[in-house]
């Protein structure tokens, strides 16, 4: 079998523009037909079920295919003094969520970018998710490959690669991402998307409590718990890093409320009230690319 290194030159960022909205349109369609055999499709989660508990939902994936075919707008643009275009390749580091792969690698296809999935889980379907794109691109005649997906490679080998790659996506845990950080010189993204801190004060929100733990095992969603007892420790705990992407107080006292909305520094405070209801990965396609002004006499 070849070396990570071996596969990882063979995925070559193509420099010359490439735009063809007609036939991306074509491909997504076909990627949709070809995800919707329920056969092939079930067998990949199968595989994966024996060793992760939690289903992928074929109609999800579908829903998410469909979002992708209905954009009409690219942001990527070439014209003689502006081009929008993507970065070239890049490497993604998170827990292997299906649903993630699926929205990255899309958005990739979209801003004319190679994209490498560092996966922890689902190796069934994910590889089945990239393949598919990978055997109608080269079908089309649209490019010979444009992802990958390996699995189980630790954070300190990426970084030994990162001169392959023109930017890192972390999605995970930001106490993870802050040691991985350390390790790339290239630019980073980062989103907590499937780390939720929780903390509860009072107990009388069973119900909200049950809809949120559903929820996040339902969905690769981990869930960090904190209680009363650790107020000012959570404060300067979770003020240590990065912003917070997600915090929940379940709390009825007013001079708690106001001290985490006061100190907490984090990207949403959801009081008493389910994150889940409109959550979202926080990348999107213009964090994939950039714009060059050209001057000329």
């Amino acid at each position: 079998m070849e070396d990570l290194q071996t596969r990882l030159n063979k995925l070559t960022n193509t420099t010359k523009y490439t735009l063809k909205p007609n036939l991306i349109k074509e491909i997504l369609d076909e990627f949709k037909k070809r995800m919707s055999d329920k056969d092939t499709f079930n067998q990949a989660v199968e595989i994966d079920e024996k060793h992760h508990p939690v289903h992928v939902s074929q109609e999800k994936v579908l829903n998410i295919i469909d979002e992708f075919i209905n954009i009409e707008k690219f942001n990527v643009k070439y014209s003689p003094k502006t081009i929008v275009d993507g970065y070239g390749n890049l490497a993604v580091s998170y827990n292997g969520d299906p649903y993630v792969t699926l929205r990255l690698l899309l958005m990739a296809f979209r801003t004319h970018n190679n994209i490498v999935f560092f996966s922890k889980k689902y190796y069934a379907i994910n590889t089945k998710i990239v393949e598919t794109l990978n055997m109608i691109c080269e079908k089309k005649e649209y490019a010979k490959k444009i992802a990958m997906v390996e699995f189980d490679v630790i954070d300190g080998i990426i970084a030994n690669l990162q001169t392959f790659f023109n930017e890192m996506i972390f999605v995970g845990d930001k106490r993870d991402y802050v040691q991985m950080k350390k390790k790339f010189v290239i630019p980073t993204i980062y989103s907590g998307y499937g780390n939720v801190d929780v903390f509860i004060e009072c107990k009388d929100f069973k119900d909200l409590l049950l809809d949120i733990s559903e929820y996040a095992r339902d969905n690769y969603i981990k869930i960090n718990y904190y209680d009363a007892t650790q107020i000012e420790d959570t404060i300067v705990f979770l003020n240590r890093f990065e912003l917070t992407d997600c915090f929940v107080l379940l709390s009825k006292n007013t001079e708690m409320i106001y001290k985490f909305i006061s100190e907490l520094k984090s990207k949403k405070i959801y009081i008493n009230k389910n994150p889940f209801e409109n959550y979202k990965l926080g990348i999107t396609e213009k964090d994939l690319i950039y714009t060059k002004n050209i001057m000329m006499n």
